[in-house]
């Protein structure tokens, strides 16, 4: 049955791993396990992607994280994890290379639930829990299975001799009864993308399933608002692996269908560290997909959030800008901002609410430049006065710039008189007084703001229409 190029693909082969006992039908409660819990901690701080810094019994502890994902909602200070020892510095529940830390970041509790953080063992969730659903008449599944380059999470094998790729993604962004992946880029999870779609004009059956790790989901959308690119892949090559037709009967493929069968299914973890298939809207553990919000990743329009840090001390593009500004002895910047004249910007936080309804993503990368560009809106003024400046887009048909700016100004930030507002439509038949605000702290470290962040990202989901 093998293929030039295939390796690990037919039965009885060296390294193939074929699961007869998972193949067959199971009930509902059976279950995987994930981690150990051997220590509960707080979460301190998050230095890089894969390490975490813990405070367990009045001390700090290095761990790994092993999901790198930004999991912004998820880890605030004091937020409780759950450890997982590494024996012999190896861990508990997987053999692996020597650990450089004593532990694992396995869990996070959030929202009265357990969230794993294994993302990469949510594969044995999918092999012994999800794949018998996806893939009727399953027969045989072989593991990391290569194919010429690449390599695909599961080759699976039904009763018919067809053969299916699975590659598995876990997702951890649950808001507002939206499940969203990914909440970073993935140039990773483009690429497994781009190759099951390829493949599937060679007589493979490609299956992408999304692992939606807690919450109360009722639709799984590709995320375009931190990963346009993946979303529009997805609208372009994936299909609902359950549609209904007219008649009301499940349809799984079709002529001219697209070439990747899209899943998500919900699982959840008890305080044991075992995940079980969760009972969810879509019905047997699965949440119906909605890829046409990939859709609004191809019109690149929306609204956004750009986030400043003005520091005492000058910065160099402040010095290489052509801008007139100065300080007072306070350490307020005296800025002159085109027409609107001196604005004086003290030291701290801003964040600044716009909108570009064509080329959003062009304009953000605009304003994130600090210098070499003409001085158009009030913030290229500002810009060059940054140390830090990070862009937040949301995508949406919809100009959610009036609305931002009274939701910053609800969670008490303070408004430069007219910075950004010429143009107003205002919000709730309100004229706007401003669209740049000042806080005091980072307002990525403050839960209100990220919530916020997360309400206007996931019910623009709900109300957009492909």
């Amino acid at each position: 049955m093998a293929r030039a190029g295939e390796r690990n693909a037919a039965p009885g082969r060296p390294g193939a791993r074929i699961r007869p006992d998972v193949c067959r039908g199971s009930p509902m409660n059976e279950q995987v396990k994930l981690f150990q819990n051997d220590l509960e901690a707080v979460f301190a701080a998050r230095p890089n992607r894969f390490l975490i810094i813990a405070k367990a019994g009045g001390k700090e502890t290095a761990c790994h994280c092993p999901d790198p994902g930004r999991l912004t909602e998820l880890l605030f200070p004091g937020a409780r994890l759950i450890l997982e020892k590494r024996r012999g510095g190896q861990s508990a529940v997987k053999r692996g290379p020597p650990a450089k830390t004593a532990y694992t970041a396995a869990a996070v509790r959030y929202r009265g639930e357990i969230v794993p953080l294994f993302s990469a063992r949510l594969n044995r969730a999918a092999e012994k829990l999800i794949l018998k659903k996806i893939i009727p008449g399953l027969k045989e599944i072989h593991a990391e299975f290569s194919l010429g380059n690449s390599r695909f999470d599961f080759l699976c094998i039904d009763e018919k001799g067809r053969r299916h790729l699975v590659e598995v993604k876990a997702c951890s962004l649950v808001e507002h009864g939206v499940a969203m992946f990914p909440d970073a880029p993935s140039g990773r999870a483009l690429k497994h993308l781009e190759e099951l779609a390829s493949l599937g004009s060679r007589g493979y059956c490609c299956h992408l399933l999304f692992v939606i790790t807690h919450g109360e989901p009722k639709v799984f959308v590709p995320n375009p608002h931190t990963d346009p690119a993946f979303a529009a892949a997805l609208y372009r090559y994936g299909r609902p692996a359950r549609s209904r037709t007219a008649g009301g009967r499940t349809r799984e493929t079709g002529e001219g269908a697209a070439p990747v069968l899209v899943h998500a299914a919900l699982i959840r973890c008890g305080e044991d560290g075992a995940a079980r298939l969760a009972a969810a809207p879509g019905g047997g553990g699965f949440i119906p997909p909605d890829l046409s919000r990939g859709e609004l990743a191809e019109k690149n329009s929306g609204s956004y959030l750009i986030i400043l840090e003005i520091p005492k001390e000058i910065p160099e593009a402040g010095k290489r800008a052509k801008a007139k500004a100065r300080r007072d002895a306070s350490g307020t910047l005296i800025l002159e901002a085109g027409a609107l004249g001196n604005i004086e910007i003290k030291p701290g936080w801003y964040v600044y609410a716009g909108s570009a309804m064509k080329n959003l993503s062009q304009r953000i990368s605009r304003h994130l430049r600090r210098v070499k560009k003409k001085k158009h809106w009030h913030i290229d003024y500002l810009s060059p006065w940054a140390s830090k400046i990070r862009a937040l887009p949301i995508c949406s048909r919809r100009n959610l710039e009036c609305d931002l700016a009274a939701a910053l100004e609800a969670l008490g930030g303070k408004g430069v008189p007219g910075f950004g507002c010429s143009d107003c439509r205002g919000a709730g038949g309100r004229r706007c007084s401003s669209h740049l605000f000042y806080f005091r702290k980072n307002p990525m470290e403050e839960r209100s703001f990220v919530e916020m962040l997360m309400r206007f990202r996931h019910e623009e989901m709900k109300t957009a229409k492909a």
